[in-house]
């Protein structure tokens, strides 16, 4: 039989699932430790990275014993960090796709703000970019390329103080600006001088009101329409920028699922909508390769929440040239 698909070696499957779990088992405090004199005393300092920010803080007096043994742990977590680095150099050698410096650095910023860990999602491209791993597949490089990160914000809670979206951006790159639009009372779209953007996404709730307020992010965000079949399920994903960047992600076939349901909300926007069924059908091909039971199963049940839904996913399943019958897919509709 003739695979679509490019399969992933699994060698390199696993050294990305073995960095998935080192990230997972939570971020390494490492930077590099020097020692400043001042007014004549020794004091420890480390310098550590936040997106394209360099940040310094003090550990303590040189001869301080509980200082000395920060430096230390400082040091080792160090040695890991290069080691973290070295494996994603490695994957990126293999084609595995990495972000652009700049949304490696706008992903770094947000995960060591704690974003990803409360509930913030990573939709759109930038999420799309980490599932070759997760579904064992290359996928096509035209698909992969995006200068915007997309944010899906549900449940976000603050566990201290409310968080300052635009600052956290401005750690990696102080030119983010906040893009304010008639009905805003606060910000959903911030937007850096080399024209990359940060638009922050929820769902409708009761009333269909947007834009809906983000207290605890000082910011707002864009109601759409099916967002809530992403809201309802994410998975941690490594993006390949520094030592990894963990993140929160729809599971690959609610993403592709979710595609073919935008992709019908996009009479106006050519592109984009054909970027959507492009992401959706290349998804596809693989799960009909190596998991058609589980996806078709994920698609029944999206087209049994409503008529709207059934016709959108028949609609983008027809135009993807994908014979769907009850919403069935058949292996015989592949291009040989």
């Amino acid at each position: 039989m003739y695979l679509i698909m490019r399969a992933i070696p699994l060698n390199i499957q696993t050294m990305y699932a073995d960095l998935l779990q080192s990230k997972s088992l939570g971020d390494i405090d490492h930077g590099s430790v020097s020692i400043r004199t001042i007014k004549g005393k020794d004091y420890l300092y480390v310098t550590t990275k936040d997106g394209g920010t360099r940040r310094q803080r003090s550990l303590g007096r040189a001869n301080d014993p509980a200082a000395m043994a920060k430096a230390e742990a400082i040091r080792e977590a160090a040695n890991r960090a290069r080691g973290l680095r070295t494996t994603v150099a490695a994957l990126k050698k293999a084609h595995i796709p990495g972000p652009s410096l700049p949304l490696g650095r706008v992903l770094e910023a947000i995960a060591n703000a704690g974003l990803f860990e409360n509930g913030v999602i990573l939709v759109g491209t930038a999420a799309y970019q980490t599932y070759p791993c997760l579904v064992g597949a290359h996928l096509p490089s035209s698909a992969l390329m995006t200068n915007d990160a997309d944010l899906l914000v549900t449940s976000f809670v603050s566990k201290d103080d409310p968080k300052d979206l635009e600052e956290i951006l401005q750690r990696a790159n102080p030119t983010f600006k906040a893009v304010m639009s008639r009905d805003d009372r606060m910000p959903k779209v911030f937007r850096s001088s080399d024209n990359f953007q940060v638009d922050v996404l929820t769902t409708f709730g009761r009333g269909r009101k947007s834009p809906v307020i983000i207290d605890d992010l000082q910011c707002s965000a864009e109601a759409l329409k099916f967002m809530e079949y992403l809201a309802d399920e994410s998975i941690e994903a490594v993006t390949l920028y520094g030592t990894g960047v963990l993140v929160s992600v729809p599971p690959p076939m609610r993403y592709a699922v979710h595609k073919l349901l935008i992709a019908q909300e996009r009479k106006t926007n050519a592109p984009k909508r054909n970027k959507d069924l492009k992401q959706a059908k290349d998804l596809i091909d693989v799960f009909l390769e190596t998991d058609s039971d589980g996806f078709e199963d994920v698609l029944q049940e999206a087209r049994g929440r409503g008529p709207s839904w059934k016709k959108n996913i028949d609609a983008s399943l027809g135009e993807i040239k994908k014979q769907a019958r009850q919403g069935s897919l058949s292996l015989s509709s592949r291009k040989k």
